[in-house]
């Protein structure tokens, strides 16, 4: 009897954590939206359905350290554009590398795009 308890929880228990869980998302006040941070540990994206997944914006890594550009950065800035989202870039920092070297490497690699900028420049 103690063992077929024992298995009602443990099922109650996988089917809360397997089915309730991943779907879950905490409740947004006024004025907030969902977002995610991505980067190439990622893989592709299919842009289209997390902006109907209600997505709003996306952070993109563009670099880490002086030399490394993430792979699918710009696979995934255009593709997070192209679905409607708002975007931002950010860098990696890394203790290894200066800060002027890490500064250039992100500003290279960094499209010049107004638009994407977040907050949106007042009009």
């Amino acid at each position: 009897m103690l063992l077929l308890a024992l298995l009602v929880i443990a099922a109650i228990a996988a089917a809360w954590w397997f089915l309730w869980v991943p779907s879950w998302r905490p409740p947004l006040r006024e004025d907030e939206r969902y977002g995610i941070d991505v980067s190439a540990h990622q893989g592709h994206i299919e842009w289209s359905r997390v902006a109907n997944d209600g997505i709003a914006f996306a952070y993109i890594k563009t670099t880490e350290g002086g030399d490394l550009v993430d792979e699918n950065f710009t696979e995934n800035w255009a593709g997070a554009r192209e679905a409607g989202l708002d975007r931002g870039a950010y860098h990696f920092f890394t203790l290894c590398t200066p800060g002027t070297a890490q500064a250039r490497n992100f500003l290279t690699a960094v499209p010049p795009d107004l638009s994407a900028r977040w907050p949106p420049l007042s009009t």
